[in-house]
């Protein structure tokens, strides 16, 4: 952390005047408290705290304050290709547009790229990602999201091989483990910790048998999780039991051994339950992507069976290429809105929508004892909430969170911090320069394209 950052992160913030949805275990609701932060850490939430000489106040009179909301899915490196593919679903979706743009990344584009999607997350209040990755251009992507100073998971996408996938993204099998080992043990030795690595194999039509057993050795070797994509669509299903004797994806990762891993898998569309009940017993979890599922023809995910049967449940807004946004707001929203169509307006409420997002979400991808709630010792990702405007108007009687749930989005965002640093300050960037961010990304993704020899 440059020794700037770290001078905003050493002062103590008292923060006073909100209406806190702490998302701790009981769904405390706590109005009028002070919130202190020092060092990056919440340090008390209560009444009467008095900060120490040299403490910064913020007035967030008229504001709900809530955990910073994680996104367990999402691909930053995807952001450029917003509106370039629609109308397909999965396989052509990646075949004949995603691949070929991933394909011409190199690390300006990359940077530029992932600079773009996380501005536009923190700008929503996202505060913690775990990105799936990129192939060609992977440190620039790396390095825009040091850049952003988002939480993050991260690695390289792995693939070696499977129909369609370009030249440029089918990498010989060990070195691309080996350049997956070496990133995260570079983002294990950054002072901070904001980053942490994960393993990112694409899903199994696209990595051979030799890489998904190279991910399970190292998953084991270096104590690091595994996050891929899988049972997304009943076509990729279908292909994947063709190609693998008969078995679905769960069978294939039980007897490759990629279960007994901290494995996070996203969408989890077609996850038969017959498996639910021995997953719930593994380190498992799915991250629940609804724009995405609903884009790209996929399908409506069982969340309400999954969290049932006791697998954790997280949320992502996947990638711009899918679901043309990464607000998580409008995510949350719309996971409650199809889960009230799937299983009853009764099964799913404002506060199960708001635990995919904050409490759950950080369970789901391992970061519950750090993040997801509004208590004593947990990280400072904390994002405001204006609630002077008519359109979050409501009767005191309503539950904060059924507001938040069903009526606010990232339009109400007024501050996101991370770690204590004060990232968006009246619904401004304090650290990023949106102008520049535009600019570069409008010629990068220019050359982008023009080296993928698409027409678009």
């Amino acid at each position: 952390m440059d020794p700037s950052a770290e001078r905003v992160r050493s002062t103590p913030l008292l923060l006073f005047g909100a209406t806190v949805l702490t998302m701790n275990a009981e769904a405390e609701v706590l109005r009028g408290v002070e919130v202190l932060v020092d060092h990056g850490r919440i340090r008390a939430v209560g009444r009467a705290i008095t900060g120490a000489p040299g403490t910064r106040f913020v007035d967030l009179t008229g504001h709900i304050l809530l955990p910073g909301l994680v996104q367990g899915h999402v691909h930053l490196g995807q952001t450029f290709f917003r509106g370039l593919a629609e109308k397909r679903r999965l396989l052509p979706w990646l075949q004949e547009r995603i691949w070929p743009l991933e394909a011409a990344h190199d690390d300006e584009s990359a940077y530029a790229c992932g600079l773009l999607g996380a501005a536009e997350c923190l700008l929503s209040g996202t505060t913690t990602v775990q990105d799936i990755g990129i192939g060609p251009g992977i440190r620039g992507l790396l390095a825009a999201i040091h850049d952003s100073r988002l939480r993050a998971l991260a690695g390289k996408c792995l693939m070696d091989s499977g129909p369609g996938l370009p030249a440029a993204l089918a990498e010989d099998t060990d070195e691309v483990l080996a350049e997956a080992e070496a990133l995260g043990e570079e983002l294990e030795g950054r002072p901070g910790g904001r980053i942490r690595p994960v393993l990112n194999p694409r899903f199994i039509l696209s990595c051979s048998d030799e890489l998904w057993r190279g991910v399970r050795e190292l998953a084991d070797r270096r104590s690091w999780p595994v996050h891929t994509h899988a049972l997304e669509q009943q076509e990729e299903t279908r292909l994947v039991r063709a190609a693998k004797g008969g078995r679905d994806e769960i069978e294939y990762f039980d007897e490759e051994g990629i279960l007994q891993t901290d494995l996070r898998v996203a969408h989890g569309i077609w996850l038969d339950e017959r498996h639910r009940a021995e997953l719930a017993r593994r380190r498992f979890s799915v991250v629940h992507c609804p724009s995405s599922n609903l884009k790209l023809g996929s399908g409506l995910a069982d969340v309400v069976g999954l969290r049932r049967a006791g697998i954790p449940v997280g949320l992502g807004c996947d990638g711009a290429a899918c679901s043309n946004h990464l607000d998580a707001f409008e995510e949350l929203r719309l996971a409650a809105l199809v889960q009230s169509l799937k299983n009853g307006p009764e099964s799913f409420s404002g506060l199960d929508a708001l635990r995919l997002a904050t409490s759950e979400g950080a369970r789901a991808i391992g970061l519950d004892e750090e993040i997801g709630s509004i208590e004593a010792g947990k990280r400072a990702d904390l994002v405001a909430l204006c609630l002077d405007n008519v359109d979050l108007w409501s009767s005191p009687a309503v539950d904060p969170h059924d507001l938040v749930a069903w009526s606010a989005s990232r339009g109400h965002v007024r501050h996101v911090f991370v770690g204590g640093e004060h990232l968006v300050e009246d619904g401004h960037l304090t650290h990023l320069n949106p102008r520049k961010i535009r600019a570069d990304a409008d010629s990068a993704c220019q050359a982008l394209v023009e080296r993928s020899g698409l027409k678009l």
